[in-house]
């Protein structure tokens, strides 16, 4: 996320914003309760009250219109500000549930607030209270999933700045020796709160908004950095680093790449970056050009998971791939399933004819070692090796099979 977001504690009687000012941000209550009031025939008048995990003062970032309410802490309270550049990306995304979610919002509130006004033009009470209390179960559940949604984009942002990101390794051995020639660096976020998060619970989201970008830069470096270290203990050793479709949209992968092998010092020889068919999909001919612009740096090109996707072994002669990596879901179940195993079988010795190496994953069992060994696979990982590992603990594996 390009645009700062920030956390806001507000005492209990605060204006947040005042109507008829311009909208700068929207907010999210994350802890406490907001008033929104107007003024009705002189008379200060709530509309509506926000709590925890509510979105507010979105409708003058929406419509480019002036505050139609004032917003006071009605206890102390946390906010997250947003400011009304990510806001505006953040809606505008097409496709976006914020994009017809937020729509309605407006058109709640502008009705909401003009059959007030005309309520209480009618009314000669001086005391007089509405809330608009109309919340379709739809609409209701759409807002919890927006405002979730960038509560996460907010902490995944912070998890960057924050150093709560981690890089894990996972071992790959030589198919036939065992011995260890490599590692997969694998991303993890350890929140404060919630522990160890899986990548398949935040990949996807920084893919949605643009922050893998940023986290693939730095996991290059960091991934770069680990690999001089580990090639204390094992000279040859290399590192593979996951490249998302996304960061090959933009347009200075090849010059972070780069940059990392300079700044650090790595061997290029010794980075494999993985890639996915999907990739290879999106604008094959960019997609080329930057895969042959690696290759002039002499990094080492590996397409994962081949055969699971739109495979096309076109991809094979026009594309500069070094490594071929056979999927889990067929390495985990060629013992039992024929077709899995003929399938192992042709990718090695396709492999094997164009001059590429295979890497099989998925290794559960030794038998798994000893078949994949009479395909001629090169290497391997899997459980039965080891899991991925934070970096200590993959230094000591390292010194323990050294």
């Amino acid at each position: 996320m390009q645009d700062d977001t920030v956390e806001e504690h507000v005492n209990e009687g605060r204006v947040i914003f005042s109507e008829g000012e311009p909208g700068d941000f929207a907010y999210i209550v994350k802890q406490g309760v907001v008033d929104l009031n107007t003024l009705i025939n002189g008379k200060s008048v709530r509309l509506t009250r926000f709590t925890e995990g509510e979105l507010f003062g979105e409708m003058a970032l929406l419509d480019k219109s002036l505050r139609s309410g004032t917003a006071v802490a009605a206890t102390d309270t946390v906010l997250i500000k947003i400011p009304i550049s990510y806001f505006e990306r953040y809606i505008n995304n097409p496709g976006d549930l914020a994009q017809t979610l937020l729509s309605v919002l407006l058109t709640r509130y502008r009705e909401m607030r003009g059959r007030f006004t005309a309520l209480a033009q009618r009314s000669e009470s001086s005391d007089i209270s509405f809330e608009y209390t109309e919340e379709p179960q739809r609409t209701a559940i759409e807002t919890h999933h927006t405002t979730s949604k960038i509560q996460r984009e907010i902490d995944l942002a912070n998890a960057l700045k924050q150093q709560q990101l981690a890089l894990f390794y996972q071992p790959i051995v030589d198919v036939k020796s065992q011995a260890i020639v490599g590692c997969e660096s694998l991303i993890r976020w350890i929140h404060p709160d919630r522990g160890m998060i899986p990548p398949d619970e935040f990949i996807g989201l920084a893919e949605d908004t643009g922050l893998i970008v940023p986290m693939g830069k730095w996991i290059i470096h960091e991934a770069c950095k680990a690999r001089n270290r580990f090639a204390e203990h094992i000279d040859n050793i290399y590192v593979s680093i996951n490249l998302s479709p996304i960061q090959f949209e933009s347009p200075s992968l090849v010059r972070d790449i780069e940059s990392a092998f300079v700044s650090t010092g790595v061997k290029p020889n010794r980075i494999y970056l993985e890639i996915t068919e999907t990739t290879l999909m999106l604008d094959p001919l960019n997609v080329a050009n930057i895969l042959n612009d690696l290759k002039r740096l002499d990094a080492v090109i590996a397409l994962d998971d081949f055969g699971t996707g739109y495979s096309s072994f076109s991809y094979l002669h026009r594309f500069p791939i070094d490594i071929l990596k056979i999927d889990q879901s067929f390495v985990f179940t060629m013992q039992d399933n024929s077709r899995s195993k003929e399938i192992v079988r042709t990718l090695c010795s396709l492999a094997t004819s164009l001059g590429m190496r295979t890497i099989a994953e998925g290794i559960e069992r030794e038998s798994d070692l000893h078949l994949l060994n009479s395909f001629a696979a090169d290497f391997g990982q899997g459980y039965f090796i080891a899991k991925p590992m934070p970096e200590e603990d993959f230094v000591n594996f390292l010194k323990a099979r050294s």
